[in-house]
């Protein structure tokens, strides 16, 4: 987008802005502050991205002096320009406009619909959107009509005239002296929307601005954000109160309608303590690191409960389109006086304004302090983990006066370090809602996997557990590292149980992320069809089976982290009618994932043990 550079006088200070709309700036100025204004306004016009660098350069130069005019304002345009090379200096060329030439032959030379303007505004709320974005935005919400169409970049100019939004260039960019070059100047880039930098920046023609501009390739899935790129970021809107905060007690009243454990309840109530005392300055964070099968989103509907009934807005975000999906009706349900909406990758709600939304993390791209609770599931989970784009995001997507509500059983290590050494305010659910302890993992010593396959033999060790676990009537998952070794496993199960359990008929499968039948086969599984499902850490979360053991072959691969192992563990004595479920680790070699996986699994039993909420109480 090509945008004008114009100084605006104000009594007698300077301010140096610029404008997708120049009539409207005029308008604004002279109603505002009439004799006391003054506009120059300079041609040609620029590229927005060459419009920011400018515009650094002349907001640092002193023009609050009475003896400023209008020849020495272009004469400053001039020399930045030339040092910047954006503009011909021959071409440069200045309009003077005072209010009495305005009043001559201006005057309120057009009007612009204040209910029009408010449903933009409203709109916008929230938002990081570009211009194609916008207005995808304002035709889905009905925003759109006649009127805004043929004038929406007055309408867009005077919102941010009035502060109501702000418009910005898709990219920063910076000038930093390169030590490796003998402090030569070199310009570098950082997209404003996912936060990425200059390894991920991408140089091509551009038929926007006429010249080589730089995009990013991160996001380039929601958009292509070029440095001439209009980014568009919506207001924030107004903080929730806190001037009649409840007593703890009360706080009461948003736990007892959701039937918690004890565990959950501790926990619940303190985020909502965390919530309601949250100090300004930035969004508050607050980690809930769970165990597996502890009922995280029971534990959240308190936290929502608060925050809607102040009228504030809520998001959920998951890592994945089939989590959203799975949240949705169960959301829907507990909270039937508010609205949802779901977002991931084809939704039809995209445009949709709820308050209470449910997203895939990349789907918060297009929002910008629009929500006074973040809920962040999986923070440990692909994509989300060692993503700075999706981290990124979400630090963006909350307001200033909110709180991020993060959730994991496996905390990636940074955030685990800064929660145990008091900098990041947490609390521990060490316990499942049944009351029982987890499974702790059984280290075998097998033979590795391709020896194993190469000798056409699965080691006694093994096979007699997997007998035992099949005539229990348990559902076995069968880990291995990668996806070549599945489809060897499940022939070699194959052939080995069937001959071991004559009388019994044992359904084996595999599946991968290659699978297109993955879905299916894991209903299958559920429903018992299938017994044994060889899978990959494809499985590790999100999938709930009864009764289930778990087998992790190759446990000493450096495909299976400390995280991997917990939440492959974690697959086992779900069921209340089943808590103690068997999982098994079997590799040649004891590594340091499966040592710190026990010692994970042993200190949550502990902890939970010291705090009573297993069953029989502390010991």
């Amino acid at each position: 987008m090509k945008v004008q550079i114009y100084a605006v006088r104000k009594g007698h200070v300077w301010e140096w802005q610029f404008t997708i709309h120049a009539q409207t700036d005029i308008q604004y100025w002279f109603e505002h502050y009439a004799a006391d204004a003054g506009l120059v306004l300079f041609e040609p016009f620029v590229s927005l991205g060459q419009c920011m660098e400018l515009l650094e350069k002349l907001r640092k130069s002193d023009v609050t002096s009475k003896d400023i005019s209008e020849s020495l304002l272009l004469a400053m345009v001039k020399r930045e320009a030339t040092t910047l090379g954006i503009m011909n200096v021959k071409e440069i060329d200045a309009q003077v406009i005072d209010y009495t030439l305005w009043c001559d032959k201006h005057g309120r030379s057009f009007q612009l619909h204040a209910s029009t303007y408010i449903s933009l505004v409203e709109a916008c709320r929230g938002r990081s959107l570009l211009v194609d974005e916008l207005h995808q935005l304002i035709e889905a919400t009905g925003v759109m009509t006649a009127e805004l169409e043929a004038s929406w970049p007055a309408y867009l100019q005077l919102t941010y005239l009035n502060g109501d939004v702000s418009l910005t260039s898709g990219l920063q960019m910076q000038v930093r002296r390169d030590w490796r070059r003998w402090l030569r100047k070199s310009s570098h880039y950082t997209c404003k929307r996912c936060g990425s930098g200059e390894e991920r920046m991408f140089w091509s023609p551009c038929l926007h601005c006429g010249q080589d501009c730089p995009y990013c390739e991160e996001c380039l899935t929601m958009g292509r954000v070029r440095s001439c790129s209009l980014l568009m970021l919506g207001g924030s809107g107004n903080a929730l109160s806190t001037a009649n905060a409840e007593a703890a007690d009360s706080l009461q009243a948003y736990i007892e309608p959701w039937g918690l454990s004890d565990a959950q309840t501790h926990a619940s109530l303190e985020g909502l303590r965390f919530i309601q005392g949250k100090q300004p300055g930035g969004p508050g964070k607050f980690l809930i690191w769970a165990v597996t099968g502890a009922g995280k989103t029971e534990m959240i509907f308190p936290f929502i409960h608060y925050t809607a009934a102040r009228g504030g807005r809520v998001l959920i975000a998951t890592p994945r389109k089939d989590v959203v999906l799975e949240l949705q009706p169960r959301i829907q349900r507990a909270f039937t006086a508010y609205s949802v909406v779901t977002l991931y990758g084809g939704s039809e709600q995209r445009w949709e304004q709820g308050q209470i939304t449910i997203a895939t993390t990349h789907q918060l791209l297009r929002f910008h302090q629009a929500f006074d609770l973040v809920i962040i599931d999986e923070i440990d989970a692909f994509p989300y983990h060692n993503n700075p784009m999706l981290s990124y995001a979400a630090e963006n997507v909350c307001k200033p006066s909110g709180t991020n509500i993060l959730l994991s059983a496996t905390p990636p290590t940074r955030v685990r370090q800064a929660a145990e050494r008091g900098r990041l305010s947490h609390v521990r659910v060490p316990v499942r809602f049944h009351k029982h302890p987890l499974p702790v993992p059984q280290l075998i010593s097998t033979p590795t996997l391709r020896k194993s396959i190469a000798a056409q033999s699965i080691p006694q060790s093994i096979q007699s557990r997997l007998e035992v676990s099949i005539e229990r009537g348990a559902q076995v998952f069968v880990f291995v590292p990668n996806i070549q070794l599945v489809e060897p496993i499940v022939m070699l199960l194959r052939e080995k149980l069937s001959r071991a359990l004559k009388s019994t008929v044992v359904r084996i499968e595999g599946t991968s992320s290659k699978d297109l039948s993955r879905t299916e086969k894991v209903q299958l599984f559920r429903n018992r069809e299938i017994r044994v499902l060889v899978t990959t850490t494809i499985l590790e979360r999100g999938v709930t089976v009864p009764q289930s053991d778990v087998f992790i072959l190759d446990a000493d691969s450096k495909l299976f982290d400390e995280a991997a192992i917990v939440q492959m563990a974690g697959r086992a004595g779900r069921s209340k009618d089943d808590p103690h479920g068997k999982v098994y680790l079997a590799a040649a070699e004891i590594t340091k994932s499966q040592k710190e996986a026990v010692r994970q699994i042993r200190t949550m039993n502990r902890i939970a043990r010291k705090q009573g909420f297993l069953q029989g109480g502390k010991v």
